[in-house]
């Protein structure tokens, strides 16, 4: 994998039924990057950064009988690199010892780069989703096939798109 690509995965099952409730999670999936290195290539240890998230939520139903729903969209922006998740701090001294033996001079220590991942603010639409005409929602690489909906509750099975 090349760096920048992210890497997504669900945090629920697939390929079975599943439930869930009003303002309860569909799915969620997750998103990483790799972590780079000195040279902006992949972290020779694998090591990955927090890329964000896409959440789906069931909202009831609305009086024409279509399923509410919100998706939210969360990002990330990431100034964190192999150096400095584990870098070491290095120092060197210079100094000398005088006729009496007594000693005195400079240490420097150089400290590895700070880096952090920062989360942006959401990005939240709530939306209609007419089952009546499709069962069947692609949002995020995911499909959403839903098999019962209820103003409680909502019945779906979940496959990752390939």
């Amino acid at each position: 994998m090349r760096r920048g690509q992210s890497i997504s995965w669900v945090a629920q099952p697939t390929g079975k039924d599943l439930e869930t409730y009003i303002g309860g999670t569909i799915f969620r999936v997750n998103r990483s990057s790799d972590l780079p290195n000195a040279f902006g290539r992949a972290d020779i240890y694998g090591r990955k950064v927090f890329g964000g998230y896409t959440e789906l939520r069931y909202q009831g139903v609305a009086g024409d009988g279509k399923i509410l729903l919100r998706v939210t969209e969360v990002e990330t922006h990431s100034t964190e690199t192999a150096m400095s998740r584990s870098g070491q701090s290095t120092g060197n001294y210079q100094g000398y010892v005088d006729r009496n033996g007594n000693v005195s001079g400079t240490v420097t220590v150089n400290h590895p780069p700070s880096g952090s991942t920062e989360i942006l603010p959401p990005n939240t639409t709530q939306f209609a989703f007419d089952v009546a005409k499709d069962k069947v929602l692609k949002i995020s690489g995911v499909r959403v096939s839903f098999l019962e909906t209820t103003a409680q509750r909502a019945r779906y099975r979940l496959e990752a798109e390939q």
